[in-house]
Parts: structure tokens; C-alpha cells; sequence
């Protein structure tokens, strides 16, 4: 049976991806955007289309055994993200260009080395929180408000049909767990214990592991619209934590958080579920509420 302690751990770890990043929002420059629009819907489907071939990738990777490929390939690409989100944290503190591209190439190597030679839980889970942080920071800032709620349905629903219907999110969740990679949150009922080998398709017997898992992607993907709204939203007033954009951020981040609960609930009663219908849609529904109350318009940031 899983412990208070795995369900507090990872709580803390769910909710570092949403907070440090909304923490980081006030210290980007207002023209930090991946786009040149973020308001144009369209955006998203650069990153739908990314997660889909992605994910179409290692399936095959996974079923036909090559594992040793697989496993290289997503270190290289690990390499590089954690270069470029070290190097854009050390810019945000204000170092020069080479400080902190010197900052995100110590960081990558270091990381990937701890992943290669020691890849306990915590390790593990702590390079993947510092790519969950610099994802959800880029693709918040980069997604207006309609392209952050369109991303968020879109990725909802795709939840629901991989685990519900194709199930291959369970066989891929096997492939990565298996391998040690960043991109499954972990936390074992005993702290030394490596990442652990699960038989994710006997979901009966959910309950009884030891080891609580769940998708990086999960606490990413719905702090994307936190994040938005902190970003994206019109700012009113002079003070950062005053402004309207960033209560609405706040009360949709305090909304993500009772979806997780409820979804930790179901959890705990022995009802695995897909996580981002559950937090998706109460971030939906808790910035929608949240933007009426604050703005009292019906614009919702739109334009």
C-alpha cells in the first residue's frame, strides 16, 4: 500500500513545477515569447504534432527492443533542453550570454552523468522537475491565453483516449520507468531504492505497488495556463504579485491543485486514472472563474 509520506513527496514535487515557474514570470522580458504572436491558436500544433511523432517514436523503440537507442536518444535530447533551460535561467539572474551558456553545458553534463551513474529516484525526479519548470515557463509565456486553453482540451482529451482506449500510454510509461528517464515522476516507499520495473498493465493491482507514479507531463502541461495568465494576461497595476494576471494565475494554480487532489483521491481508492482530464479541466474551469472575478469581462485575455 502506498504511504502518507509517497503522497506528500509527490505532491511537493507536482506543485514545484507550477510555482517555480510562476515565481521566474516577473523576471522574463516582456518580449520573451517563442512566437511571434502567442495569441494565434495555430501555435499549438508545432507542439501537438511534437508530442505525437515523439510519442509514435518510442512505441516502436520500445516494442521492437532498442532500448539501448531509445535510451540515447532521449539523453541527447535531455542534453539539449537542459542546456538551453540552465542557459535561460542564468540569463533571467542577469549573467552575461556566455556565463550562462557556460552555466547550461556544466548543468546538462552534469545531470546526464548523475542519470548515467547513479540513477536513484531522486535523482531521477530532480532533473526532470528542472525541465518541467523550463518547459512549463517557455510554453506558458509562448502560448496567449485561446492557443493555452486549445493546448490544454486538446492534450485532455488525448490523455483520456491513450490511457482509456489505445492504452499505449501504459506501455510507454513501462519503456521510460524501466530505463530511468526524467519524464515519470517517482517516489518508492523506501528512499534508497532505484527507479523500479512495474507491470503497468496489470492495473488491477494498482494500489498494492510501492512505487507512486505519475507523468512529468501532468504537472507541466496544465501549469502551462498558469503560467499564460500570469504572462499573457493585461497588467493593470505597477506591483508584480498585484497585478490582476498574476492573481488569476494564482487562483487558477490553487484550482490545478484540487484537481490533483481529486485525482489523488480516486488514486487512493484503487481507481487509476488519466491525470490531465482532472487537472486540465479544473485549471479550465479556475481560470474562467477566476478571470470573471478579476476582470469582470467576458474578453478572457483573448485578444
Amino acid at each position: 500500500m502506498r504511504t502518507t509520506r509517497q503522497y506528500l513527496v509527490m505532491a511537493i514535487m507536482f506543485l514545484t513545477v507550477p510555482v517555480a515557474a510562476l515565481l521566474l514570470v516577473p523576471g522574463v522580458p516582456s518580449g520573451y515569447r517563442a512566437f511571434e504572436d502567442q495569441n494565434d491558436p495555430g501555435n499549438i500544433l508545432m507542439y501537438v504534432l511534437l508530442i505525437l511523432v515523439t510519442t509514435g517514436v518510442l512505441l516502436i523503440l520500445i516494442k521492437r527492443s532498442r532500448l539501448g537507442l531509445l535510451k540515447a536518444l532521449m539523453f541527447t535530447a535531455m542534453g539539449l533542453g537542459l542546456f538551453s533551460i540552465g542557459s535561460l535561467f542564468l540569463m533571467l539572474a542577469g549573467t552575461s550570454d556566455l556565463v550562462a551558456m557556460v552555466f547550461g553545458a556544466l548543468l546538462a553534463g552534469a545531470l546526464l552523468t548523475l542519470l548515467i551513474k547513479y540513477p536513484r529516484w531522486y535523482v531521477v525526479n530532480g532533473t526532470g522537475l528542472i525541465m518541467g519548470i523550463g518547459a512549463a515557463l517557455i510554453l506558458g509565456l509562448s502560448l496567449g491565453i485561446l492557443p493555452a486553453l486549445l493546448f490544454l482540451t486538446v492534450m485532455a482529451v488525448y490523455d483520456a483516449l491513450s490511457v482509456y482506449v489505445t492504452k499505449h500510454m501504459l506501455t510507454l510509461a513501462k519503456g521510460i520507468v524501466d530505463i530511468g528517464l526524467p519524464v515519470v515522476l517517482t517516489v518508492p516507499a523506501k528512499g534508497g531504492e532505484k527507479t523500479a520495473k512495474l507491470d503497468l498493465k496489470d492495473r488491477s493491482k494498482d494500489v498494492e505497488r510501492d512505487v507512486m507514479l505519475m507523468g512529468l507531463g501532468d504537472a507541466i502541461i496544465p501549469s502551462v495556463l498558469v503560467i499564460s495568465a500570469a504572462g499573457n494576461l493585461p497588467q493593470v497595476s505597477a506591483t508584480g504579485w498585484g497585478q490582476p494576471a498574476m492573481l488569476v494565475a494564482l487562483m487558477t494554480l490553487v484550482a490545478m491543485t484540487i484537481g490533483y487532489l481529486s485525482l489523488m483521491f480516486l488514486i487512493s481508492k484503487g481507481r487509476p486514472q488519466a491525470g490531465l482530464p482532472f487537472l486540465n479541466g479544473c485549471a479550465i474551469i479556475g481560470f474562467t472563474i477566476a478571470y470573471l472575478v478579476v476582470y469582470q469581462d467576458l474578453a478572457f485575455g483573448f485578444a
